[in-house]
């Protein structure tokens, strides 16, 4: 692995790194929606699509937020009546 990370642009491993850090927060965001698993994965596939498209608008790493990620989310299908139940508990 050390490698294939040697090879990656900065952008990349910035990425990677954003990755692994905000994924598993926003997964288990996610699943408590109780969405089908399918949908689940697609929300969360969808949205870092989404955020590593909008890389050129905002660095990852400096500025990206996971408020951000979460905007994303919705529009990519979670519900923000799970949000505002999780945020009022």
């Amino acid at each position: 692995m050390k490698t294939l990370s040697s090879k990656l642009s900065i952008t990349q491993q910035d990425f990677i790194s954003f990755y692994d850090t905000q994924a598993p927060k926003l997964w288990g965001l996610i699943l408590l929606a109780n969405l089908p698993l399918s949908t689940s994965e697609g929300i969360l596939t969808n949205t870092f699509i989404k955020a590593w498209q909008d890389l050129d608008n905002t660095p990852f790493t400096k500025n990206y937020s996971f408020t951000q990620l979460i905007d994303l989310a919705c529009k990519e299908g979670l519900p923000i009546g799970c949000l505002k139940a999780l945020l009022n508990r």
